[in-house]
């Protein structure tokens, strides 16, 4: 396995360990890490898998209900505008 050091993603960058546990200084030094620097190593977080269930109304109180209604209005009036426009073609 080779060791590589990804382009920097502005919250860190990537280093494939290889199988004797070692990374290559040249790597490292790409990045911007100099000898005796001191790294702490975070466990990669994976998006969850959990799917169960249905997700209506989980975001029932992330806006105030004056938001959604006025989203709302403006949604049926520029549909009303469109088929008056263009007919039942936009409808």
């Amino acid at each position: 396995m080779s060791n590589h050091a990804a382009t920097a993603d502005g919250e860190g960058f990537r280093v494939v360990v290889s199988e004797d546990g070692s990374v290559h200084a040249a790597d490292l030094s790409a990045a911007g890490i100099r000898p005796g620097a001191v790294l702490r190593v975070v466990p990669e977080q994976r998006a969850s898998t959990n799917r169960q269930g249905r997700s209506a109304g989980k975001l029932a109180d992330a806006l105030p209900r004056e938001t959604v209604e006025k989203w709302s209005r403006a949604l049926d009036e520029d549909r009303a505008e469109r088929a008056a426009a263009l007919g039942p073609v936009a409808e």
